[in-house]
């Protein structure tokens, strides 16, 4: 399980099961329909094991989506291969808490991710439209759509934060993965564009 660095208790992401959205350790021990494993799910790429025949299936992560979303489209393939891979519940990996960018909407039933600066959006939403245009993954789009219309229209009605979404989403549809292209631009003397400041911190909440 990826747990708070600060909290081992909680998770580092929250999980959804059915409906509800699982943010405790205890929930997923409880809910496990297995002693130690939760199949068919996974956060991949933090303690994640693979086999080198799963390799050979599936592939290795596309670079283009290096940042935000790589973990998905791997995920994405591993389903379609009908291998077994799952979460291992007592295997812990501590990560800096990333649940601050799921935005509660339509009271908690659903949840918006929203990062905190421009560069992380750039990457999420262009690369979220790249991969919800490949198999297995179109039939979230009409969940898509009412999600980030929601939260920008009803939520924080910012009918400017939807457009600038819906562009990016075209970029990755698109394949429009050349670096520079719709990029955010680069910071000022605080920060770099890259996503590493000047004080030796990563924008995806990994230290260096």
């Amino acid at each position: 399980m990826i747990c708070d660095l600060a909290d081992p208790e909680r998770l580092a992401f929250p999980l959804r099961r059915g409906l509800a959205w699982r943010r405790m350790v205890s929930e997923l021990r409880t809910e496990a329909s297995l002693p130690d494993l939760m199949p068919n799910i996974a956060h991949l790429f933090n303690g994640a094991l693979f086999r080198a025949s799963t390799l050979d299936a599936v592939g290795v992560p596309d670079l283009r989506l290096f940042f935000r979303g790589d973990e998905t489209e791997l995920h994405r393939r591993l389903l379609r291969s009908g291998l077994p891979f799952g979460t291992c519940l007592h295997a812990v990996y501590l990560h800096p808490q990333g649940g601050d960018e799921f935005k509660p909407i339509l009271g908690g039933r659903m949840h918006a991710q929203y990062p905190d600066n421009p560069t992380k959006r750039f990457f999420t939403y262009r690369n979220r439209g790249y991969l919800q245009s490949q198999p297995g993954m179109r039939k979230l789009l009409l969940q898509e759509w009412l999600r980030y219309g929601w939260y920008f229209l009803i939520s924080q009605r910012d009918p400017a934060g939807l457009r600038e979404w819906i562009r990016l989403r075209r970029l990755g549809r698109r394949e429009m993965f050349s670096h520079g292209v719709g990029a955010p631009p680069a910071r000022s003397a605080g920060g770099r564009s890259d996503g590493v400041d000047n004080h030796g911190e990563r924008s995806d909440g990994v230290d260096r």
